[in-house]
């Protein structure tokens, strides 16, 4: 079937409508009235837009001949709509510009029939409103969405990795690992209680953790949990947890609080306990053979140290002796020799005075000790050892030195052990002098430091930063705890002892601690 221009529709164009020319000219979408045939009747300068061609070059033209592009499409949808005679819409057309100066912008369409009185289609009328900008904000709105789905997809897949990770932690973790309300009720364990204790998870959710803990322990665990219920944490906490055999396991805890649960990890220190104490055990044990050990030394020293006053007072008295019996006594040698027997005396009263200084009922109490003095008084403790082994003695420890705050029989001990170890080190040396320096210097009014200094057979570089590990040592019936325990001791004190290799024999060992504050 051809279809032509039909008058009737002629008849109602702008040139004979001043009102539909209106409506054309101030619409503010596109408008167009095509006849059946596809020819421009009338179309005004917004839906020119489209393919870039005026006005009047649309009027009596085919839409072939304006825009080739989209002619099959509107053919298509005029030839559909004659036959249906209902209208088309929604359908989307991009700029039809030869130079594609506006491809990217989007027009929507809108078709309905012109019907005569008879209802027979006799032309279409075509709106278009532009919605480049809609197709714009709905494709980054696309474009945001593909985003946030990708986002929400990759969280989703970090959330879930995440909580297998968690899930592996928990179920190998070697540590104990449980969540408990504020009332102490055991909400969750990891199976390491299990492996540990030998409680199973479900033998343990809905227990209190209190019930767990040693008896002795109960009240300071009772007091962190409340301190974790409050919001504060809770770092390194030991008690003793209950196994499922009834035996006690130490765990150190480490737990915080978040929203009304208490998130807790336990390890388990049992060996570590049993090691501490049998370290400390065996430090006492050393600390007692160390003193028994020495008393040969000490022993020597004090029966050098007596021997010598009690010969002068017997040879004394036999010398007063035979002056009185002279047939004219003579009184005078007599009274000297007393008197060297006096002297002798008051010596042997020292040295006794010497060894309840040291092993009084008050030598555990820390109090405020002349360093030098008490160097003087052990060395006097060592002189049968140093004179046993040729030894020469230098003391320059100096006068007025500051006093320190000590447990004196410690400090005692240390300063013994030191020159033990110098003597001991030096017994073999031959060819040379065999020298002990003691000496000292204050450093900046803020410690004192005593040096022992010896000319023996020195350190083994490769050992020198081992000495004061517990259980090494060079010698053969050494325990290896002299310098460990030693070191301890002056830490303790807030001090330190350092070793370092003696110029050009031997090794020097320096023990600083701090001068106490003077209180204003």
């Amino acid at each position: 079937m051809a279809y032509g221009i039909d008058h009737s529709v002629l008849a109602a164009s702008p040139a004979h409508s001043p009102e539909l020319q209106l409506i054309y000219e101030t619409a503010p979408i596109g408008l167009a009235f095509l006849s059946p045939d596809c020819r421009y009747v009338m179309i005004n300068k917004h839906l020119t837009e489209i393919c870039g061609i005026s006005v009047a070059d649309h009027i009596g033209r085919s839409v072939r001949e304006t825009v080739p592009q989209v002619a099959e499409q509107v053919e298509l949808i005029v030839k559909t709509i004659l036959q249906t005679g209902t209208p088309i819409t929604g359908i989307e057309v991009n700029g039809q510009r030869p130079d594609g100066s506006n491809s990217d912008r989007v027009w929507i369409t809108y078709w309905h029939p012109l019907k005569d009185r008879g209802g027979e289609v006799v032309g279409i009328n075509v709106a278009a409103e532009e919605i480049t900008e809609r197709k714009r904000a709905e494709a980054d709105l696309a474009a945001s969405e593909a985003r946030l789905r990708d986002l929400n997809k990759e969280l989703a897949e970090r959330v879930e990795a995440r909580a297998q990770e968690r899930d592996r932690v928990w179920n190998l973790s070697q540590d104990l690992l449980v969540v408990f309300d504020s009332d102490g009720n055991i909400l969750n364990v990891n199976p390491a209680w299990q492996s540990t204790l030998g409680w199973s998870p479900d033998e343990l959710v809905g227990r209190s953790i209190a019930s767990l803990v040693h008896p002795d322990d109960r009240a300071r665990s009772s007091v962190a949990r409340d301190n974790l219920v409050a919001g504060r944490k809770t770092r390194h906490f030991e008690n003793r947890m209950v196994c499922k055999d009834g035996s006690y396991r130490w765990q150190s805890w480490f737990a915080v609080p978040d929203r009304g649960l208490v998130y807790a990890t336990g390890r388990d220190i049992t060996n570590l306990k049993q090691a501490q104490e049998q370290l400390h055990t065996l430090r006492q044990e050393f600390a007692n053979a160390s003193r028994r050990t020495t008393m040969g030394a000490m022993t020597a020293s004090i029966a050098h140290e007596i021997k010598q006053p009690l010969a002068v007072i017997v040879t004394s008295a036999n010398a007063g002796l035979r002056w009185l019996k002279r047939s004219e006594p003579n009184l005078a040698e007599a009274r000297g020799s007393l008197d060297q027997i006096v002297t002798a005396g008051h010596r042997i009263t020292e040295v006794i005075d010497g060894i309840r200084a040291m092993f009084g009922k008050d030598s555990g109490k820390t109090g405020v000790v002349d360093l030098r003095q008490l160097v003087s008084e052990v060395l006097a403790l060592t002189q049968g050892e140093l004179e046993t082994h040729q030894i020469l003695l230098r003391n320059d420890m100096g006068d007025g030195l500051p006093q320190v705050m000590a447990t004196r029989v410690q400090l005692q001990q240390v300063i013994l052990n030191l020159i033990m170890n110098a003597i001991e080190a030096m017994s073999a040396v031959t060819g040379r002098e065999r020298c002990l320096t003691i000496a000292s210097n204050v450093e900046a009014q803020a410690s004192v430091t005593m040096i022992v200094a010896d000319t023996g057979t020195g350190i083994d570089p490769a050992h020198r930063d081992r000495i004061f590990d517990p259980f090494f040592t060079t010698k053969s019936h050494g325990m290896g705890l002299g310098l460990s325990i030693c070191r301890s001791i002056v830490e303790a004190h807030g001090g330190a002892l350092r070793v370092a290799p003696a110029s050009p024999f031997g090794t020097v060992f320096h023990l600083s601690l701090p001068i106490p504050a003077v209180s204003s």
